[in-house]
């Protein structure tokens, strides 16, 4: 059997079945929905593309559980590509509205070595964004295209895959690897939460810049367990809660 992460290094991405529980799956679907009950008339809402809406979710309630970012598999996966040091560098919610077209084909962020195919071909990636449906994921709601290998070499067209994932599911890609979202035939939205794991060193200032990318109230750091602190040290920068790492949970 191939070992996930050097299947996630090779390929691009993974799937993986039933790593949340079904009922977790539900209840993050509620609180987006108190959290967003109008995405289209969110005022912090931004567009990704036709009928398509970011928003950055407050880390609050079920959002705020270590099963979710700290979910013992994928930290694992994740761990042994990125290493040990790796932080969540963002935490966001995109919903693909009903009759949202296909969208174009992309990558999460440009190539940090533009022109250099022999660099992209073997450097280790640096970030990993985990995709988690609050929706079953069917030819309807539509889903994902993958284009395995494309974090490394030009797209084959042949080794495009559309994972349907049913709640509990997910993948995770390099933050590289080209995609494009597929239509949503249905009459219902389809939020997908996105878990975006990096390196120290890596910042993305393509999709956010000076926008929000982890939202948690300051009360509510004490609660997230002395084990898992170290992911959320990006909450320290200028910006964010504006202190010293080593201050960032001392209230």
């Amino acid at each position: 059997m191939t070992d996930p992460a050097q299947q996630l290094v090779e390929r691009g991405f993974i799937t993986l079945d039933h790593v949340f529980a079904v009922d977790a799956i539900d209840a993050l679907l509620a609180e987006y929905r108190r959290q967003f009950p109008d995405i289209e008339r969110e005022p912090d809402q931004y567009p990704v593309g036709e009928r398509r809406i970011q928003v950055t979710m407050k880390m609050a309630g079920p959002f705020l559980s270590p099963s979710l970012y700290a979910n013992p598999l994928v930290l694992e996966i994740v761990q042994a590509v990125l290493g040990p040091d790796l932080l969540i560098d963002n935490f966001s919610l995109v919903c693909a509205l009903p009759g949202a077209p296909e969208q174009h084909e992309h990558a999460d962020h440009p190539d940090l070595f533009p022109g250099e195919p022999f660099i992209r071909a073997v450097v280790q990636p640096y970030a990993i964004n985990v995709a988690i449906p609050l929706v079953d994921l069917t030819p309807e709601t539509g889903t994902t295209n993958l284009f395995a290998g494309s974090h490394r070499r030009d797209i084959d067209p042949d080794d495009c895959e559309a994972p349907y994932l049913k709640r509990g599911s997910c993948y995770l890609a390099d933050y590289r690897l080209s995609h494009f979202g597929t239509e949503n035939r249905s009459a219902d939205e389809r939020p997908i939460v996105y878990l975006a794991y990096a390196r120290s060193w890596f910042i993305d200032r393509s999709n956010y810049g000076d926008n929000t990318r982890i939202a948690i109230d300051r009360a509510d750091l004490s609660q997230i367990p002395q084990e898992h602190r170290p992911l959320f040290r990006r909450l320290a920068a200028k910006g964010a809660f504006d202190c010293s790492e080593r201050a960032l949970f001392d209230a």
